[in-house]
């Protein structure tokens, strides 16, 4: 990972969000480093709580071409963005197709439930999670969102 990614990174987990999205924008000059830097971006955003602005970065790193994880982490990202703005339908579609591009990220499906479950499938939200600790024990993904769920698991709507 290119250093001033890094740094931007670290700006981001202390806080100084405008000082990391200014290092960023510069870096989506950069065409080898546009589509991590517009990623980072929308996690700033995003880790902000300016769910909006957020969106709109996530989109435009998966326009950039990201690749591997980064596009995972993206498209799970917006799904996950989308379903925080109310837009239900815009994200069950989009969990969808991350649960079948990434039929291991099991992550994913905690806040697919969630999703669901705002869209009153309530049935449905039930059978997803119940598969899921069937089918997965904790897995570290999904402990890596531990804090969100627990959250979400007192704050369902």
């Amino acid at each position: 990972m290119d250093p001033r990614i890094q740094r931007a990174i670290v700006l981001r987990a202390a806080g100084e969000y405008e000082k990391s999205r200014t290092l960023l924008w510069e870096l989506t000059e950069t065409p080898a480093l546009k589509a991590e830097a517009l990623l980072n971006i929308a996690w700033s955003y995003d880790n902000e709580g300016l769910e909006e602005s957020a969106a709109e970065y996530y989109l435009a790193a998966l326009d950039a071409d990201l690749e591997g994880d980064n596009e995972f982490e993206a498209r799970l990202g917006l799904a996950c963005t989308w379903r925080c703005l109310g837009k239900y339908m815009l994200a069950k579609q989009e969990f969808e197709a991350v649960i079948r591009d990434y039929p291991d990220a099991s992550e994913a499906i905690p806040f697919y439930a969630l999703c669901l479950h705002n869209l009153g499938e309530h049935e449905q939200a039930m059978t997803v999670m119940l598969e899921l600790v069937s089918n997965h024990p904790p897995t570290p993904g999904i402990q890596r969102y531990a804090k969100a769920l627990a959250f979400y698991s007192h704050n369902l709507n």
